[in-house]
């Protein structure tokens, strides 16, 4: 078991166990927690490789134009959409195969890219203080190396730039073995809400939101 977090570094503690498959002849799998951010870490040795994690997600059907998909999406594109505008340069990070928010703001005429390390991995995209808006959704909770992740993303802010993250929110450990969202296999790492503030302190940033599933930031300028 890793004893570092993997966003702070802090020691690590025991969090939850819980049984995956049925009871009878689930195995046993460990969950750990940071003291410092509390960040909640699956036991690494059940951290998929980069092959079975592509697998994995091209078993979703994620499709762009899904109204279902959208509706589950509306907290990051509603906050996403009230912050376009004539000049705004943004960039969906960790966009997959199909981004709903690319097709969104496209859709309200707005400039948006997309950068993706398995689906779009276009590094050109990634230029320090290129965007004035950076979204990353449904996407945190995949990342083996976050503190790397989130030091390229305040990089490509420019001053006064915004990021939107949505994912799912851990619940303490009383309700953890209940939480679907441990349940996918790529999900590796689940944040909190002191997680963010963590975050926010660390990288100077200003808190506009914190509410699951969402976080939203400013990048003082």
């Amino acid at each position: 078991m890793r004893e570092a977090c993997p966003l702070c570094e802090a020691r690590l503690s025991p969090f939850a166990t819980v049984t995956t498959g049925r009871k009878a002849t689930g195995r046993a799998l460990a969950f750990v927690e940071c003291p410092r951010c509390e960040l909640v870490v699956r036991d690494p040795s059940a951290w998929p490789d980069r092959a079975a994690e592509q697998a994995h997600y091209q078993l979703h059907e994620n499709r762009a134009d899904d109204p279902g998909y959208r509706r589950f999406l509306a907290p990051s594109i509603e906050r996403m959409t009230a912050r376009l505008g004539p000049g705004v340069a943004a960039l969906d990070f960790g966009c997959g195969p199909d981004s709903a928010l690319i097709a969104v703001a496209r859709e309200a005429g707005a400039a948006m890219v997309g950068y993706d390390p398995l689906f779009a991995p276009d590094e050109a995209l990634l230029r320090a203080s290129a965007y004035d808006l950076v979204t990353c959704t449904e996407t945190v909770e995949h990342l083996h190396r976050p503190r790397a992740v989130f030091d390229r993303i305040v990089r490509l802010l420019r001053s006064g730039g915004w990021l939107i993250v949505q994912t799912g929110f851990a619940p303490e450990a009383a309700r953890f073995s209940n939480w679907h969202y441990w349940r996918d296999p790529t999900h590796v790492i689940f944040f909190r809400a002191r997680t963010f503030e963590w975050l926010a302190a660390t990288y100077g940033w200003r808190v506009v939101e914190i509410a699951a599933p969402v976080a939203v930031f400013e990048k003082p300028g």
